[in-house]
């Protein structure tokens, strides 16, 4: 193995298969049963508890927490994967990855599958091939992401939740247990149902990321005027870009507005009792 001198404290159990061509960074813990490919990279103070499978071509972080069973740089489960192809899985720094959790590698020559850096994954939550995930990323039990979807930063998704093939899920957004997600849901929302729909801005995933009162109060107006006051959203987003010219978070909104594919997990008619409530019935 690609041993550095610092590298002297890395434990590698008896039990475990270490490709000769891996590269081990220091003070790494390989726990018995666990499997490493060739062509994989795993960053200092990493520890990989047991049962671990981490397949080539594969970068894994530093200081990150793999639980037993789980599965990194996996083969694409897209059936136009082509066998012998060479593709990648990037796993960031800091993550905490349970148990049976499986992230799959890219599926076309030369793409790869990317995690950020503080996730967390829960047991069972599963990243296909060509996703992207963000940082500070948070997957319960089982939540499941399907190919080339996007998750932005501060993103939480609920237990059981499944995300459709392209769709993005924005930054500091927060999707509800066992909702089916299968257009944008746009950054700093809440979206849930089935299918699922925005229904009212993420105040305290905001607040915990760090945003200020202010910015949670400018993005609050923003999602009344975009979906609130039942003006076309070409106009309410023209609207929303002239009332906060210098928001980074309302043109954040308004850019995931404009680059969707597939279009917006819009709110249905309940949602407006839903925000009408928040402010005490007063007019929108």
């Amino acid at each position: 193995h690609k041993l550095h001198r610092e590298k002297l404290m890395t434990k590698i159990d008896k039990l475990a298969v270490v490709h000769p061509d891996a590269d081990i960074g220091p003070n790494c813990e390989i726990g018995p049963f666990c499997t490493i490919g060739p062509h994989v990279v795993i960053g200092a103070n990493t520890k990989l508890r047991s049962h671990v499978v981490v397949e080539p071509h594969t970068t894994i972080g530093e200081d990150t927490d793999i639980f037993p069973f789980v599965t990194i740089g996996i083969q694409s489960q897209d059936v136009k994967y082509v066998p012998g192809t060479v593709t990648y899985t990037k796993v960031g720094a800091r993550n905490v990855i349970r148990e049976f959790v499986s992230i799959h590698s890219g599926t076309l020559e030369g793409s790869s599958t990317v995690v950020g850096d503080d996730c967390n994954l829960l047991t069972q939550s599963h990243v296909a091939h060509n996703c992207q995930v963000g940082n500070h990323v948070t997957m319960s039990h089982s939540a499941t992401l399907a190919g080339h979807a996007v998750l932005g930063d501060y993103a939480n998704i609920g237990g059981l939740a499944a995300i459709h093939q392209f769709c993005h899920i924005g930054k500091a957004s927060m999707v509800g247990g066992m909702a089916r997600v299968v257009q944008d849901v746009l950054p700093f929302t809440i979206a849930e149902g089935f299918p699922a729909k925005m229904r009212v801005i993420n105040k305290v995933g905001m607040q915990r990321a760090g945003y200020t009162t202010e910015e949670i109060a400018e993005v609050r107006k923003a999602f009344r005027i975009l979906f609130m006051r039942q003006l076309r959203l070409e106009t309410a987003t023209q609207q929303v870009e002239q009332e906060f010219p210098n928001s980074e978070n309302v043109k954040l909104m308004i850019e995931s507005i404009n680059s969707s594919q597939r279009g917006l997990a819009r709110p249905e008619s309940e949602t407006m009792e839903i925000n009408l409530s928040e402010i005490g019935r007063a007019h929108v």
